[in-house]
């Protein structure tokens, strides 16, 4: 990927002026090339955040608001630090466990090296899918457009063309919620009732998702 740094226009300064109002330090704002793959996405760095060209195609500018406010929110909350120490420590930690490990119980082993594996990996996609929930939330919060969210990730969802819904076992190896546990953490955020959010969704085009939630 190749990061465009932006030093002037519109979507800069209204980048700039919404991380000034959450309280966020940035000093960059970065256009990414969607490329051959058709990337839609966005970024959120420590001090900048990355969009890619290709949003404005399919987003409104109040959807466009919610996505820049949720990658500020990521560095708002430090998100990419405490990612950071989490891995470390929880690494450190399987690392001094596996040193200690007894050598007399050898049957112990297999599970041992199994749970070394697979037991970091569930915290980190745990926290990381935490850390979209929070995200989620600050943005909402500071854009105060729960619908314009929803409808910002169901139309990034259609062109990703990934399941709405997954089940809990599946999950549990996802760094993101699925897109219905998203939109119903909003919903409740946003105070959206049922019967509302049946037409938002019906007019996003993802009519399916109501009927799953009915």
């Amino acid at each position: 990927m190749k990061f465009n740094r932006l030093k002037s226009g519109e979507l800069r300064n209204r980048a700039l002026k919404m991380a000034k109002q959450m309280g966020v330090t940035i000093g960059r704002v970065y256009i990414v090339p969607a490329g051959k793959g058709h990337l839609t996405n966005a970024y959120g760095l420590s001090n900048a955040i990355g969009l890619t060209d290709s949003l404005g195609k399919y987003l409104t500018k109040t959807q466009m608001d919610y996505v820049m406010a949720h990658e500020l929110a990521h560095a708002k909350l430090k998100h990419g630090r405490k990612h950071l120490l989490l891995v470390v420590a929880v690494f450190s930690i399987l690392t001094l466990v596996s040193f200690r490990f007894s050598q007399h119980a050898l049957f112990l082993r297999p599970p041992v090296q199994v749970a070394v594996i697979i037991v970091p990996l569930l915290a980190i996609y745990y926290s990381s899918r935490r850390f979209e929930y929070a995200a989620d939330a600050e943005a909402v919060d500071f854009t105060g457009e729960p619908e314009s969210a929803i409808r910002a990730l169901t139309n990034l969802h259609r062109i990703h063309d990934v399941p709405a819904r997954c089940d809990s076992f599946t999950e549990l190896f996802m760094t993101h919620p699925s897109l219905t546990q998203r939109i119903e953490a909003i919903a409740k955020a946003g105070q959206i009732p049922a019967e509302r959010l049946k037409v938002i969704l019906d007019d996003a085009g993802v009519p399916e998702l109501a009927e799953q939630r009915s």
